[in-house]
């Protein structure tokens, strides 16, 4: 017998992958008709790239990873098949137990628990609302019931609507990990589980309660991870807990969409306002969304746009939920031509409105100025963005745009002479001058290795100091001081004032102090006479000034010393 032959040498057998299948249309789809007419109610006629290749699987029930650039349709790459899923099996009917032997068994119904199968976590407030929007209108004609739920608004109304039975729940991991904690969300019948935008939920410290959730699901569920950008927590995630995924990534997912027009403009912070206000009341833009790095700087554009007489909406994360609703649906709505917003509203939105997208300040991270242009063009045809660069945001930028594949060059800033505040030409030229690095002139050193020394400084002093009738001004001695940083600073002491401060100070009056060991009397200099003995008489009486406290005491070792039948009063005590 050969060896090929032999029994105990049997041919492994090769597992091969499944090929992934690529839908041209939607009618190719095998889901229930119901979500077909969602679709054309939505207004879709061909699905997009991540579309095509990522919702049969996920209708066979594997688990997937899908990366694609922002604005490219990832909610409905996995609301389409979660739609079918929860309509192809619905769950399961009880019968209520009867009340009295002999009665009616009663109807039958779906409890509220075993109804919850399918759940959606994401990062923001809006991008909960706007997923739920989504999810219904697929399912519109159907028993599928959608909500959303998100925090820092009631519990109660959610709490309500989740008792009543719901089969899909959109949250943010914050509320839904509160919801779970006082047992009003159950994951114990949760089948189909959607992460949507997780590298932002990892950036806005969400990590914890994402990992709480997926350790409390089920070992028989379906798990699908959507992002634009793929870090390195979020790819330990998916090794963890997901079973052999279909992964799906169309393009560099740190690229932005190619309908796109980027633009970016070097320009000193105090003229960014002047160059915002051209670029939408001078050249007549609408629909823009304006990203700032914090609320303050938001609200200082708010501010400029509403003295103009521009119709702007803001929001960042200390308006309550209903301001930022009311903001967007205007936006949305036409009624605001302008939104400013921070990074809260950088992720997920779909407005079709939105044209033109700014980036007032440039992002911290790469992957978010990806996110804020994405936000431009999502309904179709031509967008543009606009980067404004600092000289302090040189060096961030050259890696943002080495990340994202930008080579910029700087567009030649046009006439903003118009809508420059004087203060701002006046803080201009003070820049341009240095005369603001003045003030740091005594931590430096000069060629001569002297700190603090400047030309213009000595002239000035040294101008300061002659006498009018003229004669020779006595010099006065230069002291290295330490500052609070711990630099030499030079200190001018007068001579005067150092020989009053080296002469020792006379006590006005007699001080005594009670010892173990005997008493220590006080002379007119302050000196404890010799032969007195005790512990306390070799300590100084006399607090320091640093040594008051905010109650109106003192820190111990530094109290005034008092009698045995004296009241400590302010003081403290000491041990005997």
């Amino acid at each position: 017998m050969s060896e090929a032959e032999t029994p105990s040498e049997k041919p492994v057998p090769t597992t091969k992958k499944p090929r992934a299948v690529v839908i041209e249309a939607f009618d190719e789809l095998p889901i229930a008709p119901v979500v077909l007419r969602g679709i054309e109610e939505l207004g879709f006629s061909a699905p997009t790239p991540i579309q095509q290749r990522i919702i049969a699987p996920m209708v066979e029930g594997r688990d997937a990873i899908g990366l694609a650039p922002t604005g490219t349709g990832k909610t409905l790459a996995y609301g389409i098949p979660l739609a079918h899923l929860l309509i192809k099996d619905p769950p399961p009917l009880s019968r209520r137990v009867r009340k009295r032997k002999g009665g009616d068994t009663g109807a039958k119904f779906v409890d509220a628990r075993r109804r919850l199968r399918g759940l959606v976590v994401v990062p923001t407030r809006e991008l909960a609302q706007q997923v739920a929007e989504e999810l219904r209108r697929l399912t519109r004609g159907s028993l599928v019931k959608v909500t959303a739920v998100w925090g820092k608004a009631a519990v109660k109304p959610q709490r309500e609507r989740i008792e009543s039975g719901v089969d899909v729940v959109v949250g943010t991991p914050g509320r839904l990990r509160e919801l779970m904690d006082i047992d009003v969300l159950s994951l114990a019948f949760i089948r189909h589980l959607v992460i949507d935008e997780g590298d932002r939920m990892l950036d806005m410290g969400f990590l914890p309660q994402v990992k709480t959730i997926l350790e409390r699901m089920p070992e028989t569920r379906q798990m699908a991870f959507f992002s634009a950008t793929m870090p390195p927590a979020m790819e330990n995630l998916a090794r963890t807990f997901l079973r052999n995924p279909q992964r799906v990534e169309i393009g560099r997912h740190t690229r932005v969409a190619e309908t796109v027009g980027n633009h970016m403009f070097e320009i000193d912070d105090v003229l960014k306002v002047a160059l915002l206000l051209h670029l939408v009341v001078e050249e007549k833009r609408r629909g823009v969304i304006i990203f700032c790095r914090t609320r303050r700087r938001a609200g200082w554009v708010n501010a400029a746009f509403r003295n103009h007489g521009i119709s702007v909406g803001l929001i960042h994360g200390d308006k309550s939920q209903n301001q930022r609703m009311k903001a967007l649906e205007q936006f949305s709505e036409g009624s605001h031509a302008v939104l400013v917003a921070t990074d809260v509203a950088s992720r997920g939105l779909h407005i079709p409105t939105v044209r033109t997208v700014v980036n007032y300040d440039l992002p911290l991270a790469a992957e978010e100025w990806v996110h804020r242009v994405g936000r431009a063009g999502h309904g179709g045809g031509f967008a543009e963005s606009f980067t404004f660069v600092s000289p302090p945001d040189g060096q961030r930028w050259k890696k943002t745009a080495k990340i994202v594949g930008q080579r910029l060059r700087a567009d030649p800033v046009p006439d903003i002479e118009k809508y420059i505040r004087p203060q701002d030409v006046t803080r201009l030229e003070r820049l341009r001058s240095g005369e603001r690095a003045v003030r740091f002139q005594p931590f430096r050193e000069d060629p001569d290795g002297r700190r603090g020394t400047d030309s213009k400084r000595n002239a000035r002093s040294s101008t300061r100091n002659e006498p009018r009738g003229g004669g020779v001004v006595p010099t006065k001695k230069l002291k290295l001081l330490r500052d609070e940083f711990g630099l030499e600073v030079p200190s001018e002491v007068d001579p005067d004032k150092a020989a009053k401060r080296k002469a020792p100070r006379k006590s006005s009056a007699k001080r005594s102090t009670s010892g173990s060991g005997g008493s220590a009397k006080t002379g007119e200099k302050g000196k404890s006479e010799p032969g007195s003995g005790g512990k306390n008489a070799a300590r100084k009486t006399r607090a320091r000034s640093g040594d008051r406290i905010g109650h109106g005491g003192r820190r111990k070792g530094a109290s005034k010393p008092v009698s045995k039948g004296e009241k400590p009063g302010g003081g403290v005590r000491r041990p005997s």
